[in-house]
C-alpha cells in the first residue's frame, strides 16, 4: 500500500496532523471558543488556544491559556504535564527563568512522561538558562522599535527556520553596538540578524543584551522543516551550498509506524526532530548519514529519506572539490511551525546528555537547618519552600535556585542557609562529577524549621579534566 491510500485509510480524525490544507488559526480559534462555551472547564480547548496564541507570539495571552488549563478538567491526563512544560517556555522566552522552573518542576512532579514530558522537563531544568529561547532577554518595553529581519537566498531556499541570539550593548543613541551571534543559526541568517539588529532601538542601557530574532516560513507546503545546520569544513575549505532541498508533499511520511506516531503527535500538538550527521561528497551528494539524534527511532529512516534526495554545490579547497562533515537538525509536525518552537527543539536536541549513574552519591556532610526570620514569625507565614541547586565537583552548593517559595524574606533565608551546604563530592566511575539536588524546606510555627532532600541526587556531567 502506498503513503497516499495509506493516509487516506486513516479517516477524517488525521484532518490536522495529515490533511492536505492546514485550518486557519483564526477558525480554530471560534472553534475552540465554540468548544469552550459548551464545556467551560475543557482543559484540552484552553491548551489548543494557548498553542495558536503562542506561536502568534502573544505570550501573555498564551500564558493565561495555560492556567486556565491547569484549572480545568485535565482531560486528557497529559495536559497537566504538557501545560506545565509549555507554560515554562514562555516564562524562558520571557526572560523569566525562575518561573521557568518552577513550571518545569510541576511538570515532573505530575510523573506523566507522555511524548517525552518529563524528559524535556528535566532537561530545560538542567540546561541553566542556554538555551536559545532562555537567552532572549530583552523586555518588550525595552524594545522602542525593531525592523523584520530578511531571508538570505540560500535559507529561503532550504527553508531554514529558527532564532538567532544577538547580543550587544545599547549605548546613549538607544541604538545597539558591539554586536555577536552567540546563539546561530546558519546559511546567512546570522548576517540578516545582525543587520536587523543594528536598526532597532532600545532605551538606553550599558548592560549587554540579547535579543531573539526569528526567521520562519508560514507559507510552508510541507510538514517537514529544517531548524538547523552545522557546516565543519576541513581548514581552508569553503563549505558546501544547498542547491537543491527537498521537502515531500502531504504528510511526508512513508511507513505505517510513522504515521501512527505522527497521530499521536497531532493528537498532544508535539513535533518529531531528528538529527542527522552526514557528508557532502566531492559531487554535491550526502553521504555516510547517521542518526545523531531523535524524539523516536521510528522517524529515523523516514528523516534519511528526505535527506538523501537534496543536493548541494561541493565546498572547495584550492580549486578541488572536497568532502565536508555536516549535521542537519530537522523537525517534523504542522506546516505552521512557528521560529520559537524550531528553536526549541532544536534546543533540545542538542541538549547535554542523560544523567550517567552514580558510582557514590554526594552524601551531606554539614545542612544546617535556616533561620525563621522574625518579620515572617510576626505576619503568620508558615509552609515550605522548595529549591534546588547544583553540587560541583568540590562538593559545595553553586546556583541555588528557589522553586516554590514562601516570600522574599523566607525564601533568602532558605537560599543563604542552603549555600552553607557542604557534599562529599559526587563520582561518576570513580570521577568527580556534578549533581544536581531538590530539596524541601518547611517553616511551622511557632519556631520550627527541617530541611530535607526531596529526591536523590542525579549527576549531571563528569568534571572537566
Amino acid at each position: 500500500m502506498n503513503s497516499a491510500v495509506f493516509i487516506a485509510a486513516l479517516g477524517f480524525s488525521l484532518a490536522v496532523g495529515f490533511g492536505q490544507s492546514v485550518p486557519d488559526p483564526a477558525e480554530q480559534l471560534l472553534q475552540y471558543r465554540k468548544d469552550l462555551a459548551e464545556k467551560h472547564n475543557s482543559s484540552l480547548a484552553h491548551f489548543r488556544i494557548a498553542e495558536i496564541l503562542s506561536q502568534q507570539g502573544d505570550y501573555q495571552s498564551a500564558a493565561n491559556e495555560f492556567r486556565e488549563a491547569l484549572s480545568g478538567d485535565l482531560q486528557p491526563r497529559w495536559i497537566e504535564a504538557w501545560a506545565h512544560v509549555d507554560l515554562g517556555g514562555i516564562y524562558d522566552i520571557t526572560g523569566q527563568r525562575d518561573r521557568a522552573a518552577n513550571e518545569y518542576w510541576r511538570a515532573v512532579k505530575t510523573r506523566d512522561n507522555t511524548q517525552g514530558a518529563l524528559t524535556e522537563a528535566n532537561q530545560r531544568l538542567q540546561s541553566d538558562d542556554t538555551g536559545p529561547a532562555a537567552q532572549s532577554r530583552t523586555a518588550p518595553q525595552d524594545l522602542l522599535s525593531r525592523t523584520d529581519p530578511e531571508y538570505s537566498a540560500e535559507a529561503r531556499l532550504a527553508e531554514l527556520e529558527g532564532t538567532v541570539v544577538v547580543t550587544g550593548v545599547v549605548d546613549e543613541s538607544e541604538y545597539p553596538r558591539d554586536l555577536r551571534v552567540t546563539q546561530s543559526l546558519g546559511l546567512g541568517l546570522d548576517e540578516k540578524a545582525i543587520e536587523a539588529v543594528q536598526q532597532w532601538r532600545f532605551r538606553p542601557d550599558t548592560k549587554s543584551t540579547n535579543v531573539a530574532v526569528d526567521f520562519s516560513l508560514p507559507s510552508k507546503q510541507s510538514r517537514w522543516h529544517l531548524i538547523g545546520v552545522d557546516f565543519r569544513p576541513p581548514e581552508g575549505a569553503s563549505r558546501p551550498n544547498v542547491l537543491s532541498p527537498f521537502y515531500p508533499s502531504g504528510a511526508g511520511v512513508f511507513t505505517g509506524a510513522a504515521i501512527e506516531q505522527g497521530r499521536l503527535l497531532g493528537a498532544i500538538g508535539r513535533q518529531a526532530f531528528i538529527a542527522l550527521s552526514f557528508d557532502v561528497d566531492e559531487n554535491g551528494v550526502p553521504a555516510h548519514i547517521q542518526v545523531a539524534r531523535s524524539s523516536d527511532i521510528v522517524w529515523n529512516d523516514q528523516a534519511m529519506a528526505v535527506l538523501r534526495a537534496w543536493r548541494f554545490t561541493p565546498g572547495m579547497k584550492d580549486g578541488r572539490p572536497v568532502s565536508v562533515p555536516c549535521t542537519f537538525d530537522f523537525a517534523w509536525g504542522p506546516r505552521n511551525l512557528g521560529s520559537r518552537e524550531a528553536a526549541q527543539l532544536r534546543s533540545v536536541l542538542h541538549a547535554p546528555p542523560a544523567p550517567s549513574t552514580f558510582t557514590s552519591h554526594p552524601e551531606v556532610i554539614y545542612s544546617p537547618d535556616p533561620p525563621y526570620p522574625q518579620q515572617a514569625r510576626d505576619t503568620g507565614v508558615e509552609g515550605t519552600v522548595t529549591a534546588i541547586l547544583a553540587v560541583g565537583e568540590d562538593g559545595a552548593p553553586r546556583d541555588v535556585r528557589v522553586m516554590e517559595g514562601l516570600g522574599s524574606v523566607v525564601d533568602g533565608s532558605v537560599t543563604d542557609a542552603l549555600r552553607q551546604w557542604r557534599f562529599r563530592p559526587p563520582l561518576i566511575n570513580g570521577q568527580p562529577a556534578t549533581a544536581s539536588v531538590i530539596i524541601e524546606v518547611s517553616f511551622q510555627l511557632p519556631d520550627r524549621v527541617s530541611s530535607r532532600i526531596l529526591d536523590p541526587p542525579r549527576a549531571t556531567r563528569p568534571a572537566q579534566q
